[in-house]
């Protein structure tokens, strides 16, 4: 009140990063095996034949809560391969599954951790 009646505005406080919509934040479709198979048992899986080391125990069930509710329950992965090269670091299960259990290879994030660390 003594601001305004001193003129001094108060300045709005600037937003550190643009916000997702809940689309963009929930990832691409769900694939069959996460619609109709045993989410637990895939993360178990998952975590168990992981050949990156970024992916060794870091799979988890996801759910983001929303202003109607939640989405639904999905498999995923925030790699800090990707993290440290700039990427988007949430990966979701058919990258998991065919880049990170499979062939880290395939992978520029993991290949760019492997020539920073002389590998």
């Amino acid at each position: 009140m003594w601001s305004t009646l001193l003129g001094k505005k108060k300045k709005k406080p600037e937003r550190a990063k643009p916000t997702r919509t809940v689309k963009q934040a929930f990832g691409p479709p769900l694939t069959d095996d996460e619609k109709s198979g045993n989410l637990t048992v895939l993360e178990r899986d998952l975590n168990e034949r992981a050949a990156c080391p970024a992916a060794r125990n870091q799979v988890y069930i996801r759910s983001l809560v929303t202003g109607n509710g939640t989405t639904p329950p999905r498999i995923a992965l925030k790699c800090t391969f990707r993290k440290d090269a700039g990427m988007e670091p949430e990966v979701f299960y058919e990258h998991i599954r065919d880049v990170c259990c499979s062939d880290p290879e395939k992978c520029e994030a993991y290949r760019q951790f492997k020539d920073r660390a002389g590998l």
